[in-house]
């Protein structure tokens, strides 16, 4: 998937859209076509429904654009068929654009579960501006559901250091399922906080250690120190991903983030520490419906925040090193983040709420 300047300012987005349109009419779609990538859009055709399935194996649209009457496999065929299967693709907005005007027609479209229901002949004002509504639904949606996420990560973490010992324990359950570290330290770099999978990192004592002053990591590029870092958090940067050197095996890779604890003046910091040499799971169900992954882009990215390298990762999905690419580019766009660093602590981040609530 390419980038390109988006001609959309109106959308929150940083990628560009992509449209299936499905429409059996060669003229009419090549003009539908023209019309959308002039708008900023990309676009994949597909002339019936069978060609629209064999499309959605490679490719998750942000839209689907659809005529209802087609040979081999019509609109509202094609339709029920995803709302059965894919659930992956449930926030999709579907539009139905088709000859049958009356208002019967329109009506039986909505009641089949269409979005929206567009009639022939085209006009392509209405159409864009039906298009850029569904998107922006669809983006506020999705940036509401993140931020309620991670609201709710944030309430149990300082609801796990209000009430003690037993929460902290279900929390560092729920943690240790990720294979995620996890630290609550003070400006000092002092622990209030820690889980199992955290002790077992200080206690492999390579990158990481405790100490009477707190803990400390061996940092190889700027700011050096954990210290600095947490110096640079409080004087307002909003994160900071960071390589944790270690004499055996690949660098820990380490996301702080400030912390607002009830009842407490002082200033303090979440740290999420990743093994990149122990598993960890991610649903592909949560990806899905999140950030409109495909499976593919789940797969990836659970290998990802694993801590596997993408030549590791194309070797044993057995793909070429293009392929994994393409889909890290596409994660990276779908997830509004331009680093793998960013990537991976967004992905944590994202899902401990779910992971959480699962036992």
């Amino acid at each position: 998937m390419t980038t390109a300047p988006s001609l959309e300012p109106d959308i929150a987005s940083d990628r560009r859209k992509t449209i299936l349109c499905v429409e059996d009419e060669a003229d009419l779609r090549s003009d539908i076509v023209e019309e959308l990538v002039s708008a900023g859009y990309h676009v994949v055709e597909a002339g019936n429904g069978r060609e629209a399935l064999l499309e959605l194996e490679a490719v998750r649209p942000d839209l689907i654009l659809c005529d209802i009457t087609m040979p081999e496999l019509g609109g509202y065929e094609l339709m029920a068929q995803l709302r059965a299967n894919r659930p992956d693709l449930a926030e999709v907005p579907f539009i139905f654009l088709t000859a049958l005007g009356d208002r019967a027609d329109v009506l039986n479209g909505k009641r089949a579960g269409a979005d929206d229901y567009l009639v022939k002949p085209v006009d392509y004002d209405d159409l864009l501006a039906t298009i850029r509504s569904r998107l922006r639904l669809v983006e506020r949606v999705r940036q509401s559901l993140l931020a309620d996420l991670y609201a709710r990560q944030q309430q149990m973490i300082e609801q796990a250091v209000r009430d003690g010992e037993i929460t902290l324990a279900a929390l560092a359950a729920a943690l240790d399922r990720l294979s995620i570290g996890i630290f609550v330290l003070e400006e000092s770099g002092e622990v209030r906080m820690i889980n199992e999978a955290g002790r077992q990192l200080v206690r492999q004592a390579d990158g990481l250690s405790l100490t009477s002053a707190g803990l400390l990591a061996r940092l190889a590029r700027p700011p050096h120190s954990l210290k600095n870092a947490l110096a640079v958090l409080q004087a307002g940067s909003a994160s900071q991903t960071l390589a944790v050197e270690r004499e055996e095996g690949r660098p820990l890779i380490l996301h702080l983030s400030s912390l607002a604890l009830p009842g407490s003046n002082g200033r303090h910091a979440m740290a999420l520490v990743v093994d990149p040499d122990r598993e960890a799971e991610i649903s592909a169900e949560v990806l899905a419906s999140l950030f409109g992954c495909t499976a593919a882009e789940s797969r990836l990215a659970a290998a990802l925040v694993a801590g596997k390298r993408l030549e590791e990762i194309g070797e044993e999905f057995g793909v070429k090193q293009t392929t994994i690419t393409f889909h890290l580019k596409n994660l990276l766009q779908k997830t509004h983040t331009h680093r793998q660093a960013d990537l991976v602590a967004l992905l944590i981040r994202a899902t401990l709420p779910l992971s959480m609530s699962s036992d």
